[in-house]
């Protein structure tokens, strides 16, 4: 396991703060680790315990990420580490009665190695998916046009395949583009069947 000085994580003053609450500083180490590790896209909070504590009581402290030292930026077309890095607003979903949905969908490759899609609130929250099992998220690939979806002829390996004139030949998860703009990851079945949209299904590409 790679070392991190995790006290240069965060703000002096902060640290300042979770060190008046313990008895013990020695205890800051486990306290701080846990709650890196555990941040989400507006909060960390950091646990202190009654024995830890110099109430004690049981205590938490919770800090906005603005008291994290380091941020890294969004970069678009390629996968986002999480939670390093906080998804910005898509607005990508079909509008419904002219407006836009309230959350986005994006692409995310979990720590088992999966490949799901992710539902993320405008208020940075993960729906379906606990966020402790997120590694990283993209935007979904830019659609292909239906123009050149209709003239495809041959499958391609690294490209969008019309569908169902091209199927896949391997079990998988890919990307996939629905009959009204949608897109969403679905796994392909070797009994030749996508687990989810399987008659809204117009093209399907393999995930990188």
């Amino acid at each position: 396991m790679i070392e991190v000085d995790l006290e240069s994580k965060f703000h002096p003053q902060l640290l300042e703060v979770i060190q008046s609450a313990l008895k013990n500083h020695a205890d800051l180490d486990s306290i701080l680790r846990a709650a890196y590790e555990s941040r989400n896209a507006n909060d960390i909070v950091f646990a202190i315990s009654a024995e830890q504590s110099v109430t004690n009581k049981q205590l938490a402290i919770v800090a906005g990420r603005e008291h994290l030292r380091e941020t890294r930026q969004y970069e678009p077309g390629v996968w986002n580490d999480w939670p390093d890095v906080i998804p910005p607003r898509l607005n990508t979903e079909p509008f419904i009665d002219g407006k836009p949905l309230e959350c986005d969908y994006w692409l995310l490759r979990l720590k088992n190695g999966r490949f799901v899609t992710g539902k993320l609130t405008s208020q940075k929250n993960w729906i379906q998916i606990p966020e402790f099992m997120i590694q990283a998220f993209r935007e979904f690939s830019p659609p292909p046009s239906e123009q050149w979806l209709e003239s495809q002829t041959e499958p391609a390996s690294d490209d969008w395949n019309a569908f169902p004139r091209f199927k896949p030949e391997t079990e998988e998860t890919f990307e996939v583009l629905l009959s009204d703009g949608r897109q969403r990851a679905v796994t392909w079945h070797s009994t030749h069947i996508w687990t989810f949209y399987a008659k809204e299904i117009v093209a399907f590409k393999k995930i990188k």
